[in-house]
């Protein structure tokens, strides 16, 4: 035997039966004294919703360009063979991880999978709170950094492991599993390795900056080029109805853009142009609101513009009011929803969907499934790798955020409920 492989998980929920996936694993090599010889950890795209991002942090955003299961199941697969893995509460992580790699066509002859559970021994060595990973590294000094971070969770893990072989003076009492390990039948894996990559949290967040897709916009354009600028203001919009711009609708405008040969200057001045009508707008009543401004900032921030923008668009736009002059023209593709409309709700809601479907109920707005009468889908994340998300893009619907459908709601409101009435 060759040490131990400490693994821990974040997953979409809490069945592999059901159809959940991993989002994102860690794995440590532990040698038989308990030191810590080698660590990765990745997310991992698991090619459907993310599931609770509330729970492990993780969006659909993130897990965008990351590996698929599959693409590190072979890695995986050398990580364990010939020695012993350990989990928080195993049986949950290794069901996960079994599924995933038969799903990735290892053939696994003996399940369940077995495996050391520092949960499992933690009455033995510790006098913890309860079994939960926390508890349990802060009764016997173990650091847990970034909690529910599978890499950080697996680090902690490991240092439970080093904790019990100190503890038992490195005569552990799970002989039986030892044992288990050594005989387990792993396949073996004869076929190439594909390219081992990772997408770890911090790095996937800082390379993907807010306008970095508007530098492939203007990566591709040629210097100079007639002004067509119709389409891609009718896509800008449409694509900036709920604030927020989402991958697809990013790919959208870079193939407007390119398709109608603007130049790089006109994309920008037609970015600042957007929110210089958007300041006009909420100066209209004579002041700004924090709400307002934070709005502005948003949107600027998605088109690759700065706070000193959004200032300069303000006054720009109070010294226009301030002469008399009509208000910079602004058509926005909005969407306007009426009784009968068909929306529907995809990912983990911050406000529960239950909640969401009753208040829908109410206005008269039909709650369902997706098709191509479907209104609008509103999504925890508008990057959702939902089968839902998936089929509108598919179809052309609006994809929007909570906030921008319940922003929808209380402006139509009134109309809704009289025709509702009705």
């Amino acid at each position: 035997m060759s040490g131990y492989t400490v693994i821990d998980v974040e997953t979409t929920g809490l069945s592999p039966e059901k159809h959940d996936r991993i989002v994102e694993i860690g794995v440590v090599f532990v040698s038989h004294h308990g030191e810590i010889q080698d660590h990765w950890s990745t997310l991992v795209n698991p090619m459907r919703d993310v599931g609770p991002t509330s729970i492990h942090g993780i969006t659909a955003s993130d897990v965008l360009s990351a590996p698929t299961f599959q693409e590190i199941a072979p890695y995986l697969l050398h990580a364990v063979t010939g020695r012993v893995i350990v989990a928080h509460n195993a049986s949950f992580d290794l069901r996960f991880v079994a599924h995933e790699l038969l799903h990735a066509g290892v053939p696994l002859a003996q399940l369940p999978l077995r495996g050391l559970c520092t949960m499992h021994w933690s009455s033995t060595f510790l006098h913890a709170p309860s079994r939960q990973l926390g508890d349990c590294c802060r009764s016997c000094g173990v650091v847990l950094q970034e909690a529910h971070t599978a890499g950080a969770d697996a680090l902690a893990t490991a240092g439970l492991l080093s904790y019990y072989l100190q503890r038992s003076a490195w005569q552990p009492p799970w002989t039986e599993t030892l044992s288990e390990s050594r005989t387990y039948a792993w396949p073996s894996y004869s076929g190439p390795y594909p390219e081992l990559r990772f997408a770890r949290r911090a790095e996937v967040r800082a390379a993907r900056r807010e306008d970095a897709w508007l530098n492939r916009i203007v990566s591709r354009m040629p210097r100079a080029a007639d002004a067509k600028v119709d389409g891609y203001l009718a896509v800008l919009e449409k694509a900036l109805l709920d604030k927020f711009l989402a991958e697809h609708e990013k790919e959208e405008l870079v193939a407007v853009a390119t398709d109608s040969g603007l130049s790089r200057g006109l994309v920008i001045d037609l970015h600042a142009g957007y929110v210089r009508a958007m300041a006009e707008v909420a100066l209209d009543d004579g002041v700004v609101t924090d709400a307002e401004r934070a709005e502005l900032e948003r949107v600027a921030q998605c088109l690759g513009l700065s706070s000193a923008d959004v200032q300069a668009a303000l006054d720009d736009a109070e010294a226009a009011l301030g002469r008399g002059e009509a208000a910079t023209a602004l058509t926005h593709a909005g969407i306007t929803l009426r009784a009968g409309d068909r929306v529907v709700f995809t990912g983990a809601m911050r406000r529960p969907r239950e909640e969401w479907e009753e208040v829908c109920g109410v206005v008269g707005l039909e709650v369902g499934t997706v098709t191509k009468s479907t209104k609008v889908v509103v999504a925890a994340d508008p990057n959702s790798l939902s089968g839902k998300a998936a089929k509108a893009r598919s179809y052309g619907i609006p994809i929007i955020t909570e906030d921008a459908f319940e922003r929808i709601l209380l402006a139509q409101a009134d109309d809704l409920a009289a025709a509702a009435a009705h």
